[in-house]
């Protein structure tokens, strides 16, 4: 969430960092902001308030990453346009970008980067988005809409019979169900699993307890396996990046269908899936020898200061009147009162040929303590910090049964003999 300069301090920590992330053959990241200079209108989401910077911001990425997705729930916020536009900008800039694109195959398809020691082909993906920010196919009378690459998900609530009962009454009771009825007989609604029950726009089936299920939409993963499989190969390293806020039973738990998506791209041939959209750290998974990283949290975190669009003020429930820096940070609302959004960790993946040999964990810091206008620049953490981000991943990766060590080299994932 760049949409400032100097995203890299003169910090020598800072500077650590940036010589750590430059030392890699090729550096990934997710690019959260439409950079574009362009007059475009802003549309986004009914709770996404707008995250737009200058075209310029897209410089502080020259020589730091290689290649970055552009597929996440902010990236039609100036529609079309600015998509476009921030397309021609990372090209101009010789960075490549995966997740995006004028069709649903052009933004589905693998970025590759290479370099003397191989290739690393990159497929990305969102799984959260607003309605209309998908890419879509053509048709024999209509051509493509550009977009991102979709990754849809359904989900259905289980329930006891008791529960059923009472919400169906209730949605009888409110109307609701004549709707359906409606809808239905106008052939509206696509077909659903018979048992289930379809109630406040949303599915229900009777379970023993309450739950919910969710499954990724069966030709999103057909595709995205099909795009996998080709990255890996034509090239050495296939990475999948997954933009995905949906959590499971607790924010730090990833989804029931993400977790079946990530082994489905691993089975597809990825040697890494990589997970970001809850700002937070997430736990990591060894599946068949290849990690899942569930949410690698922030990188940079500017969002305090970014231009905001009207529709900013409304989601947040601002008066026009207010200053931008009252509306989004510890003014107003934001990640600002909370430590666990402004920490995190950069792993660096070494392989030796096809081998993957070590991951290295590097804890970060992103200023928590720091006024807003030097927040949300990273740095490799100080001793108090990495000690909470690796107690976090600790925690989070147990239950994958991923163990987190440190030995002289710093914190790394205890990988298989």
């Amino acid at each position: 969430m760049i949409t400032r300069g100097a995203v890299i301090s003169s910090d020598a920590r800072a500077q650590a960092l940036r010589e750590l992330i430059q030392t890699a053959d090729v550096a990934f990241t997710n690019l959260e902001v439409v950079a574009t200079d362009i007059r475009g209108y802003h549309s986004t989401g009914a709770f996404t308030p707008s995250l737009v910077a200058p075209a310029a911001v897209l410089d502080e990425l020259v020589g730091l990453f290689d290649v970055v997705s552009f597929a996440n729930n902010h990236t039609l916020n100036l529609g079309v346009e600015g998509l476009l536009d921030t397309m021609d900008g990372l090209r101009a800039r010789g960075i490549a970008y995966a997740g995006v694109g004028r069709t649903l195959a052009e933004a589905s398809m693998p970025a590759y980067v290479d370099r003397p020691g191989g290739s690393v082909g990159v497929v990305a993906c969102a799984t959260t988005f607003t309605s209309g920010d998908e890419a879509t196919r053509p048709s024999d009378s209509m051509i493509g809409r550009p977009g991102l690459n979709p990754v849809r998900h359904t989900t259905r609530m289980g329930v006891t019979p008791d529960q059923l009962e009472c919400l169906t009454e209730v949605h009888r009771q409110l109307g609701l169900q004549e709707q359906v009825d409606y809808l239905r007989d106008m052939r509206f609604l696509p077909p659903i699993d018979p048992t289930d029950a379809l109630l406040f726009g949303e599915r229900f089936f009777i379970a023993d307890q309450p739950c919910r299920r969710t499954t990724t939409a069966p030709a999103d993963l057909d595709r995205l396996r099909k795009w996998v499989g080709e990255a890996k190969a034509r090239s050495r390293v296939a990475l999948v990046s997954v933009h995905s806020h949906e959590s499971g039973a607790t924010l730090v738990e990833p989804d029931e269908f993400f977790v079946e998506f990530a082994h489905h791209m691993i089975d597809a041939g990825a040697d890494a899936v990589v997970g970001h959209g809850p700002h937070r750290v997430r736990g990591i998974e060894m599946y068949r020898g290849r990690p899942i990283f569930y949410s690698l949290g922030n990188f940079v975190a500017q969002s305090e200061l970014a231009m905001l669009s009207s529709h900013s003020y409304d989601v947040f429930g601002v008066p026009d009147d207010r200053a931008p820096h009252d509306v989004v940070g510890a003014a107003h609302v934001g990640f600002a009162d909370h430590e666990e959004y402004w920490r995190s960790v950069v792993p660096t993946l070494h392989f030796e040929g096809d081998r993957l040999d070590r991951i290295a964990l590097s804890p970060i810091a992103l200023g928590y303590d720091r006024p807003e206008h030097e927040r949300g620049r990273p740095s490799l953490s100080d001793r108090r910090v990495a000690d909470a981000v690796l107690t976090d991943l600790r925690s989070l990766s147990a239950p994958f049964g991923t163990a987190i060590r440190e030995d002289k080299f710093g914190a790394f994932v205890q990988l298989a003999n």
